[in-house]
């Protein structure tokens, strides 16, 4: 175990993370990514919506 620890890192030598680390770390930020991209589109519909009801009560 302790030595095929050690072939990773010779191997990505120059390297802060093993690639294992990099594929766990590139899935997170995908995730990230479509995480915020949802929250935007809900936060503009949200705005849609506030928009829509503010038109309703000025229009009364």
């Amino acid at each position: 175990m302790m030595a095929n620890r050690k072939e990773r890192y010779t191997a990505t030598s120059g390297r802060l993370l093993t690639r294992e680390q990099e594929a766990i770390l590139d899935l997170y930020i995908e995730k990230l990514d479509v995480s915020f991209r949802e929250l935007k589109a809900a936060d503009a519909v949200q705005v849609e919506i506030e928009t829509e009801h503010l038109k309703k009560i000025l229009g009364k």
